[in-house]
């Protein structure tokens, strides 16, 4: 929710300064992250948990009606940067519903603030990931602008063809890397309950069928998880297991599913991944 609040924050910025032709919602891409950790840091959940009153699962109902009903009012005043006041207002809403961001917390006996978190205890380097993804109406080892409504920050990203996707995906699970993955989970054969998500017909042309369905939107890109595996069945066929974030009790598999290559060749729409666990071969087209 650290990461939401600043989010919120920025996507009202440019909402306004794109006078509001953005898409204005809950959610957004992995760059997001990126971003709010370049610029605010980062703190454990335990001492963000955006859950004010205590609750066990999040409900932020009352905080997007607010913020939506506020924006769109700023849109039709044709205000396009927010005032002092503005901000303020914001941060009341972001507070009530969210909690206040604290400046220090207490960590494994050290006291650090969201900067020094990230750079003295994660000591991450948030720079070092990149977006990849896989379409033909961009040129190949290019970087483009990926057309989703929810990149509503219009970040670019790298373009392979989609056997790349595999070999980077294969070489950062064998190096010990795991592989964020951008994508559909809107789909009839997504089956979180049983833990699988699955193609029911066998897909010949993977990267035109990858194009056929994003033009006409049958691939949705509606959510982000977690590869951290990969396996095969007993017929010799790969599939991926991931992780998602629905909590440890929301399906049989306690969070988990496995995605088979099919699924994973037409319904992703980009893998986030370190770039040293990019074969050099590809990073080298990529100029990485």
């Amino acid at each position: 929710m650290f990461v939401a609040r600043y989010s919120y924050i920025r996507k009202i910025e440019t909402h306004l300064k794109q006078k509001g032709k953005t898409y204005f919602t809950p959610g957004g891409q992995f760059h997001d992250v990126a971003w709010v950790l370049n610029n605010y840091g980062i703190v454990p959940e335990g001492k963000y948990t955006g859950r004010v009153k205590g609750e066990l699962w999040h409900n932020h109902a009352v905080l997007d009606t607010v913020m939506d009903h506020y924006v769109k009012k700023l849109v039709q005043q044709n205000i396009t940067s927010l005032t002092k006041v503005h901000y303020q207002f914001i941060d009341s809403v972001l507070d009530t519903q969210l909690g206040k961001v604290p400046s220090t917390f207490e960590y494994d006996g050290r006291t650090y603030t969201p900067e020094t978190f990230l750079t003295q205890c994660l000591k991450l380097n948030i720079n070092n990931y990149v977006e990849i993804t896989s379409y033909t109406h961009h040129p190949f080892y290019t970087k483009f602008i990926l057309e989703d409504k929810y990149n509503w920050t219009s970040d670019a990203y790298y373009n392979v063809p989609i056997n790349d996707i595999f070999s980077i995906t294969t070489n950062a699970l064998k190096k010990g890397y795991t592989i964020g993955w951008d994508g559909d989970v809107d789909d009839p054969t997504f089956l979180y309950e049983k833990g699988l998500a699955y193609l029911p017909t066998t897909i010949t042309n993977y990267q035109a069928e990858r194009q056929i369905t994003f033009k006409d939107t049958t691939t949705d890109i509606d959510h982000l998880m977690h590869i951290v595996a990969i396996t095969k069945d007993k017929d010799g066929k790969d599939w991926y297991y991931v992780k998602n974030s629905w909590g440890n009790y929301s399906n049989n598999l306690k969070g988990y599913l496995f995605m088979s290559k099919d699924y994973f060749a037409v319904k992703t729409s980009a893998i986030i991944v370190n770039k040293k666990a990019i074969p050099k071969v590809i990073k080298r087209k990529l100029y990485l």
